[in-house]
């Protein structure tokens, strides 16, 4: 089986470095040109299904790769960390460095890496069994993008802090 996860393509917010959770934005002008340029993935890997983020910038990123040719599934398991209070604000805030550093501390009024991946393992879990031995393409966002990567490969907590897939980044994983 063969996993590819897509992280959306850019938006404002990813652009100015600002915290973009549960927001439900669209694609920046840079984003839509870099959906474009991700719209040959469906002919090039194949994928049996795409699954993604119900979040609107990763709709729009998966709408972009499916080209109407792929089912689309829709998977809130796989949205965004909530940030709620750092939700909106700049991501270099000095007190933000605490909760993106720390797997077990939640955002006030939000998410840890822990619950992300407390929803992600079970999902990847899931697909591991209702897509064994076929080819899917997941579309999400930067935090879970870090969660997913956790689940298949061994990292300490330097790398599990330094990962950063780019926006519209593909990796593949391989079960």
């Amino acid at each position: 089986m063969k996993i590819y996860v897509v992280r959306h393509c850019s938006t404002v917010r990813s652009e100015q470095k600002i915290f973009c959770g549960n927001t439900d934005l669209p694609l920046s002008p840079r984003g839509e040109e870099e959906a474009k340029g991700l719209a040959a993935l469906a002919t090039v890997l194949a994928p049996d299904a795409i699954l993604s983020s119900p979040l609107l910038r990763a709709k729009q990123t998966a709408e972009a790769i499916a080209g109407g040719r792929v089912p689309i599934l829709y998977d809130g398991r796989l949205r965004e960390r909530d940030f709620g209070e750092f939700e909106g604000t700049d991501c270099s805030r000095p007190d933000g460095w605490k909760y993106r550093h720390n797997f077990a501390l939640r955002y006030p009024g939000g998410e840890s890496y822990l619950d992300v991946a407390a929803r992600i393992y079970p999902f990847l879990d899931e697909i591991r069994q209702r897509f064994a031995e076929k080819t899917v393409l997941l579309v999400s966002h930067g935090s879970a993008c870090r969660v997913i990567r956790s689940y298949f490969c061994e990292m300490a907590d330097e790398e599990f802090y330094a990962y950063s897939q780019p926006n519209g980044g593909v990796e593949e994983y391989e079960i």
